[in-house]
C-alpha cells in the first residue's frame, strides 16, 4: 500500500460518540483493504486471488508503520499461508463447483472468496509485574498483571509458570490481579497482555528455580519445597518485564489466511455460510487449545460487525435499536455450518515470549473473506437480474435489506410457475 493514498475529511455529527470494541478501528481498515483489492480485481478483470498476490509484501519491504519484513525477527509467512489454505482447502476446485451451482440455480446463489491478514504487534507498550509464592507442600500462587477475561491469561501464565519449576499443573493457582500486590501494570487488552504476564511469570519462576536448587538432589517437587522451606530459603518471588522493542516500530506481526463459501438467498437477502477455513501463524504457541478458541470466538464476534450489528439513528441523532430485538449479535444459528481452523506448525516467532504470537483480534480481519464471498454470490446475482457484472458499492452491515437492495430483483421476475 506504498502507492495507496488516502484523504480524510472530519464531519460533525448529532449521534452519540461509539465506544470502542474488539480490534477499534483495525477490524474497519482491514476490511476496507481487502474491498479495495476487490475493487481493482474486478476493474482490471483479474481473479481477486492474483491481484492479492501481486500486492503481497516481500522480505525487505518496509511497511508504512516502519517495519522492515524480515528484519530483526519480523517474519513474514502470508504467501506461505495463502499457498497452503489453497491447497488444502482445493479453493480453485470449489470456485469451479460455485460456478457451477450458480448457472443452474436462479434463487439461491454462492460465493467464495479468500483474505489474509497481517496484524503488527508494537508489544512496546506492554509492561506487566508477577508475584509467586511457593509453599511448603508444593502448591504454588501465581499473581500477574494481567486480567484474566475470558482470554485464557490465566492459563497460560499457569502453564508457562509449570514448565519453568517443572512440576504438575495442578500444582499451580493463579490469583485474581491485585495491584496491592502486582502495581503499576498496563492495561488488558490488545491480545497482547497474555504474553507479557507469562514473560513476568516466567523471570519471577527462574528465580525460584535458583533458590530452589540446593534442596533439589533427586527429590519430588514436595520434598524440595518442604526442605526449602524448613532451610529458610526465599521461595517468595517478583519480576516486573516490559518488551524492549526493536529497530521494527512494532516487533512482530501475527498473520493469518481465511476461505469462506456462502449462499445466498436472493429473494430474503439471508446468508448462510456455509463453510470458513482458517490457517494462522501463532508462531508456537502457549496454549494451541486456548489460541485456537480466541481465534473462533474472534471470527464469530466480527461476523456480527459484518453482517448484523446496524445501528441506526433518527434525524434528531436519537439511536432506534437500543435492544436485542433490533440489534443483532451473532447467535449459535450465524457460525459457520464447517468451521475449520488450524494452525502453521514450525514458525516460531524469532522475538516472542516462548516463540509465541496474539490471538484473538488478528483472526478479526479474515472477516473479509466473508464479506468478498458475498459480493462474489451477488455478482453471479445481479447478472441475471440485468444489473450487469461491473463492481457495485456494498457497505456495512451487510443487512438482508442491502443485499436485496444489492441484487435488485424486479417485480416482473417474481411470476409464480403455473400462472
Amino acid at each position: 500500500y506504498n502507492s495507496f493514498k488516502v484523504n480524510q475529511e472530519v464531519h460533525v455529527t448529532n449521534t452519540q460518540h461509539t465506544t470502542s470494541q474488539r480490534a477499534p478501528g483495525n477490524l474497519q481498515s482491514l476490511v476496507a483493504a481487502d474491498a479495495i483489492m476487490e475493487h481493482v480485481s474486478r476493474t482490471v478483470g483479474r481473479p481477486l486471488e492474483e491481484v492479492m498476490q501481486l500486492n503481497f509484501y516481500k522480505e525487505g519491504d518496509k511497511t508504512p508503520f516502519g517495519d522492515t519484513i524480515g528484519k530483526d525477527g519480523f517474519n513474514w509467512t502470508v504467501p506461505q499461508l495463502f499457498k497452503q489454505l489453497q491447497e488444502s482447502t482445493k479453493y480453485q476446485d470449489r470456485k469451479k463447483a460455485v460456478q457451477e451451482y450458480n448457472a443452474k440455480n436462479r434463487w439461491t446463489k454462492k460465493g467464495i472468496a479468500i483474505s489474509t491478514v497481517k496484524y503488527p504487534m508494537g508489544t512496546t507498550f506492554y509492561q506487566s509485574g508477577a508475584l509467586i509464592c511457593v509453599y511448603g507442600d508444593g502448591s504454588v500462587l501465581v499473581s500477574s498483571g494481567g486480567c484474566e477475561l475470558g482470554q485464557g491469561l490465566a492459563t497460560k501464565v499457569a502453564l508457562v509458570v509449570a514448565d519453568t519449576l517443572k512440576c504438575d499443573l495442578k500444582k499451580i493457582t493463579v490469583g485474581d490481579r491485585d495491584t496491592a500486590k502486582v502495581p503499576n501494570n498496563t492495561c488488558t487488552g490488545g491480545s497482547g497482555t497474555s504474553e507479557c504476564s507469562s514473560e513476568a511469570a516466567i523471570l519471577a519462576a527462574n528465580k525460584v528455580v535458583e533458590a530452589l536448587k540446593p534442596y533439589r538432589d533427586g527429590k519430588t517437587w514436595e520434598e524440595t519445597c518442604a526442605a526449602a522451606v524448613a532451610g529458610g530459603a526465599q521461595l517468595m518471588q517478583t519480576a516486573f518485564w516490559q518488551n524492549g522493542g526493536t529497530s521494527n516500530t512494532d516487533v512482530y506481526a501475527t498473520y493469518g489466511a481465511c476461505t469462506s463459501e456462502v449462499m445466498v438467498d436472493v429473494l430474503t437477502g439471508e446468508v448462510r455460510v456455509d463453510r470458513v477455513d482458517i490457517l494462522m501463524d501463532l508462531g508456537t504457541q502457549l496454549d494451541a487449545a486456548v489460541d485456537i478458541g480466541q481465534l473462533q470466538g474472534g471470527f464469530v464476534m466480527a461476523m456480527g460487525y459484518l453482517l448484523t450489528e446496524q445501528v441506526m439513528y433518527d434525524d434528531q441523532g436519537t439511536q432506534l435499536n437500543l435492544g436485542t430485538w433490533e440489534y443483532k449479535i451473532p447467535s449459535a444459528y450465524d457460525i459457520p455450518v464447517e468451521f475449520n481452523v488450524s494452525l502453521l506448525k514450525d514458525s516460531p516467532n524469532p522475538v516472542g515470549v516462548k516463540g509465541s504470537k496474539a490471538s484473538a483480534e488478528p483472526a478479526m480481519g479474515l472477516v473479509s473473506a466473508v464479506y468478498l464471498s458475498i459480493k462474489d454470490a451477488l455478482y453471479a446475482a445481479r447478472q441475471q437480474t440485468g444489473a450487469g457484472a461491473a463492481w457495485f458499492p456494498l457497505n456495512l452491515p451487510v443487512t438482508t435489506e442491502a443485499i436485496r437492495g444489492a441484487v435488485g430483483t424486479l417485480d416482473k421476475a417474481l411470476v409464480i410457475p403455473g400462472q
